[in-house]
């Protein structure tokens, strides 16, 4: 195996782990940024107000996309294994 084949699959395995978290990422990033200028607003600097919230959009999130994410993963998880053979060759 060369070192481009090697590039070629590190640099998926990170577009893959962007695919499976981004949409949870930026969703709470999102939220905060509207909670954190909400508390800035209002002077109420609780921390405990934000963790809720953020708890509740990552449940959602992954309630409403949380299939798709799995089979983005189980996809990328067969190739990689199918892959194998021809790698140890």
């Amino acid at each position: 195996m060369d070192s481009g084949e090697i590039i070629g699959h590190v640099l998926r395995a990170i577009l893959m782990m962007g695919l499976l978290a981004g949409p949870i990422l930026l969703a709470i990033l999102a939220l905060g940024l509207l909670l954190g200028v909400l508390q800035a607003a209002t002077s109420v600097n609780e921390q405990t107000l934000t963790f809720v919230p953020k708890l509740l959009i990552t449940a959602l999130v992954i309630g409403v996309g949380g299939s798709t994410i799995l089979s983005l993963y189980v996809d990328y998880l067969r190739d990689v294994l199918a892959r194998i053979p021809a790698i140890t060759q």
